[in-house]
């Protein structure tokens, strides 16, 4: 069979050591993310001596060294956020539906922590007099930049009200009525910590996170849905 081409992205610290922003890899079929690694390590020597500490995801879904590729996958290579570990802080963009249960599961359990939140999105139903009901919404993003967005909020929240535990998952493409399009979830000591974090990392996160989205309509009227601008005053 032919060799099958994946795209690699380096994010935070992986950069530094490796070199490079991106790069792509021709592999032999079947691949797993464990031949991604080994050529990594081969080709970055700098990088090697940290992949053991790495998180890998494929198309914006967490993978294992099992996780099978196919021609075209994007694979990012993702190091512990600083300030926090993997034990700690959970960022997702995807886009298949949130598994709630799954990320109030990553918070939960944790006998220090008394106070969990969590916050679900949900797209509304809408009807417009000229366009008829609302389809859908569709997210889009700024992939790369998002995700490191995402990570640092989820790190910042915890500098700030924890130690504790953060879940951010946010969904991209089309996203129905009634499905949800982002989650947030955290536990920390207290249940003011918690309330707190919460509002602010889904009030920052709509503020600083490069996601946008637009309304679908069932006459096939699309609309985005304008950000609010801060503008600095100049006084």
């Amino acid at each position: 069979m032919e060799p099958i081409t994946v795209n690699i992205l380096m994010l935070g610290p992986a950069q530094d050591f490796a070199g490079v922003e991106s790069c792509e890899v021709k592999l032999s079929v079947p691949a797993t993310i464990a031949d991604v690694k080994r050529i990594l390590v081969e080709r970055f020597d700098r990088l090697a001596p940290m992949l053991s500490t790495v998180r890998f995801a494929v198309n914006d879904e967490f993978a294992t060294d099992e996780t099978e590729l196919c021609d075209g996958d994007k694979v990012a290579v993702i190091p512990p956020v600083s300030g926090g570990s993997q034990e700690s802080v959970h960022t997702e963009l995807t886009a298949r539906p949130i598994n709630s249960e799954k990320v109030r599961e990553f918070v939960g359990g944790d006998p220090r922590f008394g106070g969990l939140v969590t916050f679900e999105g949900a797209t509304r139903g809408e009807n417009d007099a000229e366009h008829g009901e609302l389809v859908r919404l569709e997210y889009e993003s700024h992939e790369s930049m998002a995700q490191k967005q995402i990570e640092k909020l989820a790190t910042l929240a915890i500098e700030r009200w924890g130690p504790g535990k953060v879940a951010i998952v946010h969904r991209t493409g089309p996203v129905p009525p009634g499905e949800i399009s982002v989650m947030i979830a955290v536990a920390f000591g207290h249940r003011k910590e918690a309330f707190d974090a919460s509002r602010w990392l889904i009030d920052t996160l709509k503020q600083e996170v490069p996601i946008w989205k637009k309304d679908v309509f069932e006459d096939g009227h699309i609309r985005w849905v304008e950000g609010e601008f801060k503008i600095a005053n100049s006084e």
